[in-house]
């Protein structure tokens, strides 16, 4: 079957969730399928894809200001939200109308792209929302500032709006997790529910030989046989920016005056200037790293990893990377309500900061316990979000779709893309097709 892939954000390097799910999907897919990306232009420092993948790649250009004031006006007269105006491209709209004929089946991630629903034809279409956005928003909208809890609200309502149109229009719908699955049958009657199906995101477990090459960021209390504990993820993200800071006002005051040999590391992408300045005011024993290589490695050197998430969709990544190596996790009920395990064997869930406080001093003095829980998570990583496990789902959720016969099944003859991966743009000076 031959796939059209849409991201709108370039996947190299996957750091971020969106970029994960494409580069497991080009993984996953090529193996039994003719797949082409359609992605952004690669931005400042970001590589080019590999000339030996066994993809193709096409790329569009991303205007800047003058695209994203066009696209807010389009969001705004056709009801659409404004997270789909920001993300309208043009020249997207030229290459999918240009490509999609020619696919039998295309993949479109996230609702953000909704805007460009139109520009697919008649191919039919499998969504990939990831997480259900609307979830995110109307969650945000309880915890936010109060002048902008209403936006919130009406971003939520217009994203659930158009996710139920993504259903609609859609032959299958893609989801991580069980919890956004729920969010979106409890929306949907029920003959549009049976299309959500959960595709999880495979995390490998870090094993020596799948440790980066180059050292990791060192952590000099963990060196010095202190405790430590880390909060990590994307911190321009509201979900971690509210995480950390709530944590640090509400919990962090109380354990180091129980247990001043404790050290905290925030660390993480894109830090906000509220985040900068709560771990500022926090004391010298809370540290920030911004933009680390390689979060795992860092990850690897805490004695507990912490997931204080109030609010978010999808599945927390940084639950996943800590079970990856073996390090245990105290979650809130939210956080972990995004992943399969279970509370007491495959993390501890705490909620009042009370109980974040005894829970962080039990597991403290309790190394056995802080050894099964991480044994523990390696296994639900293993069971529930390996790559084969992963590979095996959307794989499964393809071959459940009801898809006309392409050409070639009804005996027309179909160009076939070159047999060599291609990396083509319309950008002036781009890279031209090679081969290495």
């Amino acid at each position: 079957m031959k796939i059209l892939l849409v991201t709108s954000r370039y996947p190299w390097p996957p750091r971020r969730g969106d970029q994960m799910r494409a580069v497991q999907q080009l993984d996953f897919l090529t193996a039994e399928h003719e797949v082409t990306l359609l992605t952004p232009e690669p931005g400042p420092g970001q590589p080019p894809p590999s000339p030996d993948a066994p993809y193709r790649v096409e790329t569009y250009r991303q205007r800047g200001h003058a695209a994203a004031l066009s696209g807010m006006g389009r969001a705004v007269l056709k009801n659409l939200p404004l997270q789909s105006g920001l993300f309208y491209q043009p020249d997207l709209g030229r290459k999918l109308r240009a490509l999609a004929p020619a696919h039998d089946l295309g993949i479109l991630q996230l609702v953000r792209l909704a805007i460009h629903l139109g520009d697919f034809g008649e191919t039919p279409l499998l969504v990939d929302l990831i997480d259900s956005l609307s979830l995110n928003f109307s969650l945000r909208a309880d915890v936010d500032r109060r002048w902008l809890r209403p936006v919130l609200r009406l971003e939520a309502h217009l994203l659930a709006l158009w996710e139920r149109r993504l259903v609609e229009r859609a032959a299958g719908v893609l989801v991580v997790c069980e919890r956004d699955r729920q969010a979106l049958e409890n929306r949907l009657p029920p003959e549009l529910a049976r299309k959500v199906t959960v595709v999880r995101l495979a995390m490998r477990e870090r094993t020596p030989e799948h440790a980066p090459a180059e050292p990791p960021v060192r952590v000099a209390a963990a060196a010095e046989g202190r405790p430590v504990l880390m909060i990590t993820g994307n911190l321009g993200y509201f979900v971690n920016v509210d995480a950390v800071t709530w944590w640090l006002a509400e919990v962090w005051p109380e354990i180091r005056k129980r247990r001043p040999d404790v050290r905290v590391v925030v660390a993480g992408d894109r830090p906000q200037a509220v985040v900068r300045r709560a771990v500022a005011e926090a004391g010298e024993a809370v540290e920030l790293i911004a933009s680390p290589p390689d979060l795992r490695s860092l990850l690897q050197q805490a004695t507990l990893a912490l997931a204080p998430m109030r609010c978010g969709s999808g599945v927390p990544i940084k639950v996943l990377e800590a079970w990856s190596v073996g390090v245990p996790v105290v979650a809130s009920p939210w956080a972990v309500a995004g992943t399969t395990g279970r509370q007491g064997e495959d993390f501890w869930l705490v909620g009042h900061p009370i109980e974040w406080v005894r829970a962080i001093l039990d597991l403290l003095g309790e190394p056995a316990e802080r050894e099964r829980l991480g044994q523990n998570g390696r296994r639900r990583l293993a069971a529930d979000y390996s790559r084969p496990v992963v590979r095996g789902q959307l794989l499964a959720s393809l071959r459940a779709l009801a898809l006309p016969a392409s050409p070639a099944e009804k005996g027309a003859e179909t160009p076939t893309c070159a047999a060599s991966p291609v990396f083509s743009t319309s950008a002036p000076g781009g890279p031209s097709p090679r081969k290495s």
